[in-house]
């Protein structure tokens, strides 16, 4: 690790201070008496919904700090009291005087004032997607992130721009390997989710891996006071499954808390066929055909809780808490596979049938602190944190594989069991620093994490009834990797310039070691990563940007873990211990016209590009699924987004993207040594939000997506769509709202996925529940709505705090 420079980045932050804005003002009814718990609400274009929230205290004076320079509203607003909105600009005015309330008569009656918000903040290299009291925030996050604009969920994959994405929770990475994630975001209850952010440009505090991330921001009070909800979601596919949760917040002039949880019991069908030419040493010519239906049911109890705590011990010095809970136990696969062995002459030759019971427990535990400290009252801050993250998963196989002639003879019984364990520790601490420099935004810091697994695979063959140990599959793989990172970011604005610099640099120390292998991975390297992108603004309605990041994507534990991990004995999945990472270099050109229209033109280029790879092994016919570096990849795409609210009624999002993509990898299992895999292609989706009533009450999502093509390694995919329709309608004065839709219409999101080239013939169709009906329901309680005395008062500014 270059010492010198973490010595440089640590001090050179010291050297500057902060300017970011506080405002204050006092609020007084009309006899000039201080009015104290006065609700007081900060919000912007962007964020109508709220940014930041405060209350008065004794004495009738508020502040809030932190904020930027632009244009802010502030609604202010008291039970008894008439409401009150006024707007400001910073650094033009920080002092807002003095505020008077004046009294409402006591025979009003309820007052109304709606306006629908738009649901999608768009600017450039950052998409905001708000789902808060919307009919998307009912169901699992999992289904709420496949409606997202610009992200494309394909089985356990989720992508943006074509590629894997990092995923984060109130800007905390998730550690996870894909059906890990899957499985927790499946969990994760979509009611607690105030918005999604989709970052395609992430600055230099961002690890260097995420070359694009998603940030799942869950909710918190704005408002004082303590409010609960009560949740519950049914769905009907081919099974039925529900989900109940309930959230609580609690906000006072010193502690803001917020907790959930949901409970998820899931019964899941998969049904999926396979097909498999396995070739002679002449390609053209077939030695066998091998065809599959294969049918699992899974059955899942999914315990989830959430707790997060900001606690302000004075005006300078706060600390933020968070933990979350991911609970599994007892999950099960069923799983039912018939295949059929045809010769070449498609003339059956045999059978068999497997069956296999997978039992799996799996716990994720995720705690972490910030302490973050003002640095002074224009807003310059350092934040200290810390994450823990202790995942474990046990899980058990015992499958059953019985032969037979075409007559319907017992040819063979091949059987075994597999018992295999993980368990992983992840630690890791940063500090940064927010500060000014030149009129501008400086940001500094430093970041180490660790992560540590132990894994362990035995394999048992059973003869005749008698379980033997099977060494020479069975093994245990310790893996640890450090890595110590730092980085600055410097963003200015000047008349017509907004510039971004920014620079990390990460230093990662791998070792894996395999009980059977020996020493299989060592690494020690040192990468930079820099950031930069400009943008011009030639006028209020037009500006265009250029930016250059370069990235990195190491391998994973399960990746490098030499495991198989068996289907049947003819198809496996392998990690393969001699990756190394992939390195990213993307140059965007952009373009928006009056914040709705955005232009993006982008060339990607990955060295070592990890990918998982399906190969057929013609000799000893079986299929393998083998992680692994391709020689190449590189795409060219232009993205056109168009956000807006089309009436007062119709906000809509739409993307468009064109794309060609291109890789090489090694054809391992074929006689020409690298193989060129590429493919144009179109993206586009389609969100639209309906305010069907005038009170706004009564809403509507429709989403739609299409993928005409799209590769993945050597496999294909085609004419991917999907069409989903919800409602949402509150009720009894917004203190409950039921929600309802139906997702994939059409069940046209599943499709078949190819892999043909050479001496290598197959293809699959992975049928999942993708059609489901469902229905929402929920409950609010609290000071949801201003209540007194039976006299009610809501307004736009109300309706913000909810």
């Amino acid at each position: 690790m270059p010492l010198r420079l973490f010595v440089v980045l640590w001090l050179l932050p010291q050297l500057f201070l902060g300017q970011n804005y506080l405002i204050s003002g006092k609020v007084l009814n009309e006899e000039n008496q201080p009015l104290s718990y006065v609700n007081i609400v900060l919000t912007s274009d962007e964020f109508p919904e709220g940014l930041s929230g405060t209350t008065t205290d004794e004495n009738g004076n508020f502040k809030i700090e932190n904020i930027v320079e632009g244009s802010y509203g502030l609604s202010i607003s008291m039970i008894g009291y008439a409401s009150k909105t006024i707007t400001f600009n910073l650094p033009d005015r920080e002092d807002l005087g003095t505020i008077i309330l004046q009294e409402e008569a006591e025979g009003l009656g309820e007052v109304t004032l709606s306006a629908p918000k738009p649901s999608i903040q768009k600017t450039a290299g950052k998409l905001i997607f708000n789902v808060e009291n919307s009919s998307l925030s009912s169901g699992n996050t999992l289904n709420l992130l496949a409606k997202t604009p610009g992200v494309i969920v394909l089985g356990e994959s989720i992508s943006i721009k074509n590629r894997p994405t990092t995923v984060y929770l109130n800007g905390r990475r998730v550690y996870l390997s894909k059906s890990e994630m899957n499985a927790f975001l499946l969990n994760l209850d979509a009611s607690v989710i105030k918005s999604v952010e989709v970052i395609t440009n992430p600055s230099s505090e961002f690890d260097a891996e995420s070359g694009t991330v998603i940030n799942i921001i869950t909710s918190k009070g704005i408002a004082p006071g303590y409010k609960g909800t009560l949740t519950g979601n049914y769905e009907q596919a081919i099974f039925s499954k529900y989900k109940i949760g309930t959230s609580h917040f609690f906000k006072n002039n010193w502690l803001n808390l917020f907790g959930s949880y949901s409970y998820s019991p899931r019964k899941e069908n998969k049904d999926q066929e396979s097909y498999i030419r396995y070739t002679k040493a002449d390609p053209s010519q077939t030695e066998a055909i091998w065809e599959s239906d294969f049918n699992r049911i899974t059955r899942s109890y999914g315990h989830q809780a959430n707790l997060v705590a900001d606690i302000d011990f004075n005006d300078k010095n706060s600390l933020n808490l968070t933990a979350n809970v991911s609970l599994s136990p007892d999950k099960e696969y069923q799983n039912f596979q018939n295949t059929s062995i045809y010769n070449a002459q498609r003339q059956l030759d045999s059978t068999f049938i497997t069956k296999s019971e997978v039992n799996i427990d799996t716990n994720n535990l995720l705690f972490g602190a910030d302490y973050k400290t003002a640095l002074n009252s224009e807003g310059g801050s350092i934040t200290v944190g810390t994450n823990y993250i202790s995942y474990t998963n046990d899980q058990g196989q015992q499958l059953q594989s019985d032969y037979y002639l075409p007559n319907g003879d017992f040819l063979k019984t091949i059987q075994f069991d597999t018992d295999s364990n993980q368990e992983t520790e992840i630690i890791t601490g940063h500090f940064d620093l927010n500060s000014s420099l030149w009129a501008g935004n400086f940001e500094a810091g430093l970041k180490y994490s660790h992560i540590d697994t132990q894994t362990g695979l035995d394999f048992y063959d059973i003869v005749n009834g008698t379980v033997q140990f099977n060494p020479s599959l069975s093994d245990s793989f310790s893996y640890e990797e450090a890595i110590y990172a730092s980085y600055v970011n410097f963003d200015k604005e000047l008349e017509k310039w907004h510039i971004n610099f920014g620079l990390r640099g990460e230093y990662t120390d791998v070792s894996g070691i395999s009980e059977t292998l020996g020493n299989v991975n060592t690494q020690e390297y040192f990468q930079l990563f820099p950031i930069v992108s400009f943008e011009y603004k030639w006028n209020e309605n037009n500006s265009a940007g250029v930016s250059y990041a370069r990235k990195i994507d190491r391998p994973r534990y399960q990746s490098l873990n030499p495991f198989r991990y068996f289907i049947n004995e003819n198809n496996f999945n392998i990690g393969n211990p001699n990756l190394v990472p992939a390195i990213e270099d993307k140059i965007t050109l952009s373009y928006s016209h009056k914040g709705k229209w955005f232009l993006e033109m982008y060339y990607q280029h990955i060295d070592n590009s990890l990918e998982i790879l399906n190969f057929q092994d013609n000799e000893n016919f079986t299929l393998r699924q083998l992680d692994a570096n391709m020689v190449d990849y590189f795409q060219y795409s232009m993205d056109l987004v168009y956000s807006s609210s089309l009436t007062d009624w119709w906000f809509a999002n739409y993307i468009s993207s064109f794309y060609y993509l291109e890789n090489e990898f090694f054809a391992v299992e074929s006689a020409q040594e690298t193989y060129i895999n590429n493919t144009f292609g179109f993206y586009g989706q389609v969100y639209n939000q309906f305010t069907l009533t005038e009170d706004g009450t009564f809403t509507s999502e429709l989403t739609a997506s299409y993928v005409s093509n799209l590769i993945s390694g050597s496999l294909d995919y085609n004419n991917i769509f999907n069409l989903s329709l919800s409602f949402r309608k509150s009720l009894w004065n917004k203190s409950a709202s039921i929600s309802s839709g139906v997702d994939d219409i059409f069940n046209t999101n599943n499709v078949p996925v190819t892999s043909r080239y050479l001496n290598q013939d197959n293809s699959y169709f992975a049928m999942p529940e993708s059609r489901k009906f469902w229905i929402g329901f929920q409950y609010n309680f609290g000071n949801y709505t201003l209540r007194e005395n039976k006299k009610s008062i809501k307004t736009q500014e109300g309706d913000r705090l909810q």
